[in-house]
């Protein structure tokens, strides 16, 4: 069972499976698409935590320590050694290197425990038409930064005069892989040779991420438009407005290739005092859960035979890990761009992957906040920042050494205690639930539990269970890429680690603020709505269904859309801003106005709040409004005093249904800015989502799952306390 992803690369595959299946009768190869709403990198880990008997999976270089460490992979070595057609001379030996598990006792090479699918050095794309343009035939291959500086600054143009560029020196990559090339170049390290250490505080590391904040903000030869998730949108580079694009890899060549209003190529990185770049890849491995692994080891070494690796570089699908297939007319083909794609090849001299068993997805996310904040924030302390980078990388390497050594749980501890939970919580309801007086009640309540057990089971199955599930593992640290058996008992420590965690006090903050400002906003707004719109003219309902269809849109649409209306330079209303000579704000670049940037996308989904308000603004009776406006009361005092107590329940429980909805606000921070600029955007949920379902720490995301519950918990008591008082019930005296 493989996963691949690319349409015309998934045809090939498809073909090598069913010529697998000829040379074994009887064997049926099913090949799964990794593509889907979980997002690429983590469907496989959601497969494998659900035992699906996988044989082969593809997965991203940076997260095979991951992998790895949880005991996920098989150890090819056994498989390759037995075989005698088996050399691992046809690879780049550091494609290999960065799959190998760690150094045994007596230093020898560690083990293989995958091979590569294709992979590709980071380059810099260059618009040749542009460079002309300015007078320059091209750089030297051995270019340096002052060199790179003084094309990007002649490149960058002011064409209207208002003091931003409209045409750039380059557009800047910006996650931490395409950050790297400019650290090792000058000098500086992410980690120690042990990877035990981080070494991001040192004067290299931060002097380059200095340079990288100065071409932003300084000199702003920088757009800011090329952020990881931006890659598959129409960027400054395919419009003709940036001289560079960069540090990027070969996967770019598939969207310039159609580009006809310019030509372009690609060149080797600027050098300061060192030449590198990164790498990036994708192995196949054979995971635990395979059930031949044997037989897929054997498909494996095909799908990395010479005869597949060409066809891969004649699609273009990156550089063939093979060295025979990635110099051969496969991929260095002469009638189709980049005319420069040598320079793939010629960079593997100076290419570095990011440092090998360590998981940088889970790093890259810790040390988010500081880097976006590095890149996008113009008054950022780069050398403070660096230092935060440093201090989180070590904790967390700190606790990924100490995690081993904790003791295992008992086996069959969880199942129960879980058990004895649910038993006791039922039998308690049930005694308290059977204190009924006379015959009848009983027959009564008898016939309810009957008709009420089929939803009964439900709760209990997929809701009581698993809740009480989720808070034993709160105290436990486990990943479900492990046996269930393996989950360790960590106490209260998941408690502690959220106290001294700044990115889940800012999560809180941010979730706080958001719900403190759009719950009252769109409360208020709905209502004002539902009054316009309480007539029952067949006009009116024409705008009730325009007002309502904005709640029904897919979160993920709305999300799309919002972010298209509220980008910083290209922005539907920050252009409409422009036109009455008003400058709009970085609604989703600037941390003090993402919180408000999504607030306003919060009242544009108000439509269901809107139709309570106008269903219960319809049985009101109308003698009482009537009887105030006979004894002279205006239009605001019989709101206040008539209109607006009518409405207490609903207005009541419009706000506890806001408030719960504002804290788990997830598709739409998930879709418009993944919790940037920094942590400004990462909800609660986005934080809970991304600790359990990107990085598959259970035990710490279980902790926040309920530290959540509580708060909200706690709001909604307190919501329904105050209102006591003030909301009075049809028929209740208060």
């Amino acid at each position: 069972m493989v996963e691949e992803d690319h349409l015309s690369s998934w045809q090939t595959l498809e073909e090598m499976a069913r010529d697998f299946e000829a040379e074994h009768p009887g064997l049926s190869v099913r090949c799964l698409p990794l593509g889907g709403a979980a997002g690429s990198q983590d469907k496989g880990k959601f497969l494998l935590a659900g035992n699906v008997p996988l044989d082969l999976l593809r997965i991203d270089v940076t997260e095979f320590s991951a992998y790895l460490g949880e005991g996920a992979l098989v150890d090819l070595e056994p498989y390759f050694a037995a075989d005698p057609a088996w050399d691992e001379r046809a690879f780049f030996s550091q494609v290999l290197d960065a799959i190998r598990g760690p150094q045994d006792a007596r230093g020898e090479p560690g083990h293989l425990f995958g091979l590569p699918s294709t992979f590709t050095p980071y380059v810099m794309y260059v618009n040749l038409d542009r460079l002309a343009e300015i007078g320059f035939a091209g750089p030297r291959p051995d270019w340096t930064w002052d060199e790179f500086l003084a094309l990007a600054r002649t490149a960058t143009v002011d064409d209207d005069g208002d003091g931003r560029p409209e045409r750039f020196g380059i557009s800047l990559t910006q996650w931490l892989q395409a950050v790297a090339p400019w650290v090792w170049q000058a000098g500086g390290e992410l980690l120690d040779d042990a990877g035990h250490r981080s070494r991001m505080a040192e004067p290299a590391f931060a002097g380059a991420l200095q340079f990288l904040h100065d071409l932003l903000h300084t000199e702003q030869v920088a757009s800011f438009d090329a952020s990881f998730p931006n890659q598959l949108s129409q960027g400054l580079f395919q419009a003709g407005r940036a001289l560079f694009y960069g540090p990027v890899g070969y996967w770019e060549t598939y969207r310039f290739r159609s580009l006809d209003e310019f030509a372009w190529d690609v060149l080797p990185l600027p050098r300061d005092v060192a030449a590198a770049t990164s790498v990036a890849m994708t192995v196949y491995v054979v995971p635990r859960t395979a059930r031949e692994p044997e037989l897929a080891c054997e498909f494996l070494r095909l799908l990395c035979s010479l005869r597949y690796q060409r066809l891969l570089a004649e699609i273009g699908n990156g550089v063939p890990g093979r060295i025979e297939a990635a110099r051969s007319p496969s991929f260095l083909a002469p009638d189709r761009p980049p005319a420069s794609e040598r320079v793939f090849l010629d960079s593997m001299a100076s290419a570095r992957f990011l440092p090998p068993l360590a998981n940088w997805r889970k790093i890259e996310s810790l040390c988010r906040a500081e880097l976006e904040g590095i890149l996008l924030d113009p008054d950022v302390d780069v050398a403070a920042a660096c230092a935060e980078m440093a201090r989180k990388t070590d904790d967390y390497l700190a606790r990924e050494r100490e995690r081993n050594a904790r003791p295992r749980l008992p086996r069959g501890l969880l199942e129960i205690s879980v058990s004895l939970s649910l038993l006791t919580l039922i039998g308690t309801f049930l005694a308290r639930s059977a204190r009924a007086s006379g015959r009848v009640e009983r027959r009564t309540r008898r016939a309810a539990w009957g008709l009420l057990a089929p939803w009964a089971c439900g709760f209990v199955l997929f809701f009581l269970g698993p809740a009480l599930v989720s808070l034993f593992f709160s105290f436990c640290e486990w990943s479900p890429l492990r046996p269930l058996g393996d989950a360790r008992w960590v106490g209260l420590e998941n408690f502690r680690r959220l106290a001294d965690d700044p990115t889940f006090r800012t999560s809180l903050g941010a979730t706080l603020s958001y719900a403190g400002l759009s719950v009252p906003l769109s409360t208020a707004a709905a209502l004002a709505l539902a009054l316009l719109l309480r007539s029952g003219k067949s006009g009116v309902a024409l705008f009730r269904t325009i007002v309502y269809v904005p709640a029904i849109l897919s979160p993920v649409v709305v999300a799309a859309l919002w972010r298209f209306v509220l980008d910083a330079d290209q922005g539907l209303l920050n252009r409409s801003l422009g036109w009455i000579g008003l400058a709009g704000p970085a609604w989703l670049r600037d941390p003090d106005w993402v919180v408000p940037g999504f607030v306003l996308v919060s009242l544009w989904g108000l439509g269901s709040q809107v139709l309570v308000f106008v269903a219960a603004l319809q049985t009101l009776d109308p003698s009482l409004d009537e009887a105030a406006r006979i004894d002279g009361a205006g239009t605001v005092r019989r709101f206040w005093h008539v209109t607006l107590p009518g409405l207490g329940p609903v207005l009541l429980f419009n706000l506890i249904t806001g408030a719960i909805q504002a804290f788990q606000v997830f598709a739409q921070p998930y879709g418009m800015t993944e919790g940037g600029p920094g942590d400004s955007s990462r909800f609660l949920v986005l934080y809970l989502f991304e600790t359990a379902f990107h990085h598959l720490d259970m035990g710490y995301a279980s902790a926040q799952a309920w530290v959540l519950f509580v708060l909200l918990a706690l709001l909604c008591l307190s919501l329904l306390r105050a209102a006591r008082r003030r909301v009075h019930y049809a028929g209740r005296t208060p």
